[in-house]
């Protein structure tokens, strides 16, 4: 479903102005996927992102699973829910007395891929079958990838 050259993939920018036309325009002109850049604005607006992508039949691609809960059709990046739990305990640390200077930084070792499997499906895309190890969870297969210790 995704084009072979990135010629054929176009991504959102926060500049971009997001008129119901513009995913119908890039459609329109053969353009076979959308990455979806993670920004706060469009994560605001993931619904109805998702929503124009779907009615302009455009795979997209977006940064955070929220966005595939909100009808996204694939995720690949970091669980913010666990980043915001790592950095809480930060906060613990310090108010236990450590210097922030001190502490060492992090970063995520984990990403996560999240198929939408109904919106793959009302793309017209075929059914993930290899999927070994990842977990089926209702309408969603969802992958963890750990990057390093």
């Amino acid at each position: 479903m995704l084009p072979s050259c990135a010629t054929d993939v176009t991504s959102i920018s926060r500049s971009s102005v997001l008129p119901p036309e513009y995913l119908q325009a890039l459609s329109n002109e053969h353009v076979q996927a959308v990455i979806v850049l993670v920004d706060g604005m469009f994560f605001q607006e993931r619904k109805r992102i998702a929503q124009l992508a779907a009615s302009a039949r455009l795979p997209a691609v977006y940064g955070f699973r929220e966005h595939v809960d909100a009808g996204g059709l694939i995720s690949y990046g970091v669980n913010l829910a666990d980043n915001f739990r790592r950095a809480a305990t930060y906060v613990v640390k310090i108010l236990e007395g450590a210097k922030p200077g001190d502490l060492a930084v992090e970063f995520p070792n984990k990403l996560e891929l999240i198929i939408n499997l109904k919106t793959s499906k009302a793309l017209g895309g075929r059914p993930f079958a290899d999927t070994a190890r990842a977990d089926r969870r209702g309408d969603r297969i969802e992958m963890l990838i750990c990057c390093g210790a």
